[in-house]
């Protein structure tokens, strides 16, 4: 009886312990749910958006309501360039059109329209004819060996910084189109331009005596002369209108001129200036003169340009062979 009496308040008090502990826990968790509480609260919204409050339309009941139609003036979506097209099956035949079916023909009670019986027909315009070639101004004047220089012919002329001389008229052209080449980072050089008739003639007997000495006669010599050196009287050198432009770099008058840089650029632009290749290759028959690649003669800015469209020499732009 002692013992038990010792022994009953000492488990009295454990479980009072154990009922103290478990009370404090409990009171722990609670003010942690609570602190939870509070901070999400207190925190904001993802985005800082907050969700709309659910109302009485979120509860309706919908209907499922058919699909709009396509707009017609709504395009069609393109097919994705990666998605390759269906390949036709090779069971399916293709359709064939069916034989007993003809084709269908036009109402043969339909009359074709009639034109009006008022109304005339509309009559062919023929093109504008072009301005006639005033064969007489003084860019287009005519020399060669069947026209000669006219008789009494003077100018007035200007002299060049290498002292050579050209017809005053056509000067500034000529400045312009040498100024032109060289701003390309070209070196054209003007090796001769007007000539007066005792300068002509001491040039063709040179040129005779060349031909002379391979012992050509007297007048085939002469003749063959003419064709590089005009006789004299029948040079466009005697115009003042006419010269003779060469690279620095190549000086020697033959073919070779054809193709240097200077060449190559005043065969395209020269006539922008109103110059003109004047004894163009091929044309030997016609201008009497052999192929001269480095010639040039002034026609005026108007007149080049055609020449230079219709591809012609100077004797068939006057005769209108073309």
């Amino acid at each position: 009886m002692r013992r038990e009496r010792q022994w009953r308040p000492r488990r009295v008090r454990w479980y009072h312990g154990l009922f103290r502990m478990m009370d404090s826990l409990l009171s722990i968790v609670v003010l942690l749910g609570a602190a939870a509480v509070l901070v999400m609260a207190l925190s904001p919204w993802e985005g800082d958006t907050r969700p709309a409050p659910v109302g009485q339309d979120a509860l309706r009941i919908y209907t499922r309501q058919p699909e709009p139609a396509p707009s017609a003036n709504q395009p069609e979506p393109a097919p994705s360039a990666d998605q390759p097209e269906p390949a036709p099956s090779a069971d399916q035949p293709e359709p064939v059109p069916s034989a007993d079916q003809p084709e269908p023909a036009p109402p043969a009670n339909q009359p074709e329209p009639v034109p009006p019986a008022n109304q005339p027909e509309p009559i062919p315009t023929e093109p504008a004819p072009a301005e006639p070639i005033d064969k007489d101004s003084w860019e287009l004047l005519l020399v060669n060996r069947w026209n000669p220089l006219p008789e009494g012919y003077s100018i007035q002329t200007v002299e060049l910084r290498n002292g050579l001389r050209v017809d005053e008229r056509c000067y500034q052209d000529l400045q312009a189109m040498m100024d032109a080449c060289r701003a390309e980072g070209l070196s054209p050089v003007i090796c001769s331009a007007y000539r007066t008739q005792e300068y002509q003639e001491r040039l063709y007997r040179a040129e005779t005596e060349r031909w002379l000495e391979r012992g050509y006669s007297q007048s085939d010599a002469e003749e063959e002369a003419g064709k590089s050196v005009a006789v004299p009287g029948t040079s466009e050198h005697q115009l003042g209108l006419a010269v003779d432009i060469v690279d620095m770099n190549n000086q020697r008058l033959d073919e070779s001129q054809e193709r240097t840089d200077v060449q190559i650029w005043l065969m395209a632009h020269s006539w922008e200036y109103g110059f003109i290749l004047r004894y163009p290759s091929g044309k030997s028959e016609i201008t009497g003169i052999i192929y001269e690649p480095w010639h040039y003669r002034y026609v005026g800015r108007e007149h080049a340009e055609r020449i230079d469209t219709l591809n012609v020499c100077l004797e068939e732009y006057l005769s209108g062979a073309f």
